[in-house]
């Protein structure tokens, strides 16, 4: 039979077992959040270089589909030499693999590379999707292996336009071959796969062009985070699988982080240390029980366990401090640059209207050179009432000016202050300055007399005008010649149409409308319908596509002003 002291000891035995077990448990729960941590942080890091490295090359075929020598080298051969020299330069500088100009039957008439044994010069390029997605919708993109030089790479594309018609097709070739060796410098595997499911660029050469099925990354048992692996060579082991966007259309960054030593190390880790640190209490247990001092020992272990608690509820608190205060400082982050993404958008706008409006303001100018003119002469004949007359028209024409540089300044001003009552029909007045008939375009006529006059919304004035002129505009781009404005009130919500007599949108593009860089427009970044919905949504309402008969026609919704 076991005296009252044994059993104290079997079961000081047995707590210590389950205790081991238990920070084993602990150990390697936290083990497995920092790892899904510490992959997440890698991942961002390799998308960060990756996401670099596409958006220094985005817009180098853009540009050069606007330069006046692509376009004469298309139609003039005689100039096309001066035109490879000049390809070969920007290469060298932009680290681009190639740059090339195709014609519009396909053939490429200048590149990077001419003189030398790999030159495109005189290949025919048909067959390849960026350039008839180029040729079709003036943009392409298409990750291939080069038929010339065979080595795998990113085809960014952009059509020439002349006069109405498509002259050929720049192209601009992106070599990932320096991201993938500086992924390489990590023990970690990095790759990444296409909307196929392709492997296209990777840190582990013998993956590449892979299905990502055949690369056997199956499901863990014990921890449904992790993969288990076998890499190249025959090394198989336990990872944290981090996946990332990059920004391009189905490509997903896939990072695999060691987790089998690490897990395996701290649960071990823990155990040990939990069975000495037991062992010892039981051995500090016997000697007081042995002394006699249970009272004591009892009152000891009280206060040990209520510091321990209270160490556990202070640490865990600071902790969950920080994560709050980063998580407002991202958010705020986050909002300062959605507004400054909007002023960039208002100010984008602001310029591309000031010859239009420049033109609304020199009429006046004009007229109040001449009533300055025939003022003096009624002065001089002793006339003060005709020169009056002549002051007061003067008068009223300097304040039409202030008024329209008044709105230009207040549209290119910040504004991100809390939602106010506005007056429907004060908003679009302000917006129809910002969009005059301009020299060298169609008359076009705005029709907002559906709008009740005193109808209010709860909004902020500014964002409301910039959202209104990027419509008024896009219609009057589109070539439309009438826009109708309406607004009505229902169940507290303003719904105001923006309807016009344009060509309409095709199926296509109306599906991809809201998508960031879709664009119908040959020169547009596809964003400003994007910022335009972000902003209807921050004052508690929406922008959307709404039924037409003929035409186009955009919903806004906001709410009504009590």
């Amino acid at each position: 039979m076991l005296t009252p002291s044994r059993r104290w000891l079997l079961l000081a035995a047995v707590i210590a077992v389950a205790a081991s077990w238990g920070a084993a448990v602990i150990a390697t729960r936290r083990e497995d959040a920092a790892l899904r941590r510490e992959a997440g942080v890698a991942a961002n890091l390799f998308e960060a270089v990756l996401r670099n490295v596409l958006e220094r090359y985005r817009a180098l075929p853009l540009v050069l589909a606007g330069d006046a020598a692509v376009e004469a080298a298309l139609r003039d051969p005689d100039v096309r030499p001066r035109l490879n020299q000049r390809l070969a330069v920007l290469a060298a500088r932009t680290g681009a693999a190639a740059i090339y100009v195709i014609a519009a039957d396909g053939r490429t008439i200048a590149a990077s590379n001419a003189g030398t044994p790999l030159s495109f010069v005189g290949r025919e390029f048909t067959y390849r999707d960026y350039f008839a997605k180029a040729m079709a919708q003036g943009r392409g993109e298409q990750f291939a292996l080069g038929t010339t030089t065979n080595q795998p790479g990113l085809y960014l594309s952009a059509r020439v336009d002349a006069g109405g018609r498509a002259l050929g097709v720049v192209v601009t070739k992106i070599d990932f071959s320096a991201v993938e060796r500086q992924w390489r410098q990590s023990p970690t595997p990095v790759f990444v796969s296409d909307g196929n499911g392709i492997v296209i660029i990777t840190s582990v050469e013998a993956w590449r062009f892979r299905p990502e099925r055949a690369l056997a990354l199956r499901p863990n048992s014990s921890h449904p985070a992790h993969v288990d692996a076998r890499l190249p060579g025959g090394t198989e082991g336990e990872y944290v699988r981090a996946r990332r966007g990059t920004g391009m259309a189905g490509w997903t960054l896939n990072l695999l982080q060691p987790a089998g030593p690490a897990v395996a190390a701290a649960a071990t880790a823990a155990s040990t240390l939990t069975l000495i640190v037991a062992g010892l209490m039981i051995a500090a247990g016997w000697w007081i029980n042995r002394r006699r001092t249970r009272d004591a020992r009892a009152a000891a272990a009280r206060a040990a366990a209520q510091a321990q608690l209270e160490a556990m509820v202070a640490d865990r608190t600071r902790e969950l401090t920080a994560e709050m205060d980063e998580r407002r400082r991202a958010e705020a982050a986050l909002l300062q640059l959605h507004l400054e993404l909007e002023q960039a958008n208002r100010l984008t706008t602001l310029g591309q209207i000031a010859a239009g409006v420049t033109h609304e303001i020199n009429q006046p100018v004009a007229a109040i050179a001449t009533w300055a003119h025939s003022a003096r002469h009624y002065l001089a004949r002793g006339q003060a009432e005709q020169a009056g007359t002549a002051l007061a028209t003067i008068q009223q024409l300097t304040e039409r000016i202030g008024h329209i540089t008044g709105e230009l300044r207040d549209f290119a001003r910040k504004s991100d202050g809390p939602p106010v009552p506005v007056v429907l029909a004060e908003a679009i007045a302000g917006s129809r300055l910002l969009v005059p008939d301009g020299q060298g375009r169609r008359r076009i006529e705005i029709d907002s007399r559906a709008v009740p006059p005193r109808l209010a919304v709860l909004a902020d004035r500014i964002r409301l005008e910039q959202v209104l002129v990027n419509l008024l505009r896009n219609a009057q781009e589109a070539g439309a010649s009438r826009i109708r404005l309406s607004a009505v009130a229902d169940a507290g919500q303003i719904r105001i149409d923006v309807a016009d007599n344009g060509p309409g949108l095709p199926p296509a593009i109306a599906a991809s409308l809201f998508t960031p860089f879709q664009t119908s427009k040959p020169r547009g970044l596809g964003l400003g319908l994007i910022i335009s919905r972000d902003i209807c949504r921050a004052m508690g309402g929406d922008l959307a596509l709404a039924p037409s008969s003929g035409g186009t026609c955009f919903r806004i919704t906001l709410p009504e002003a009590a």
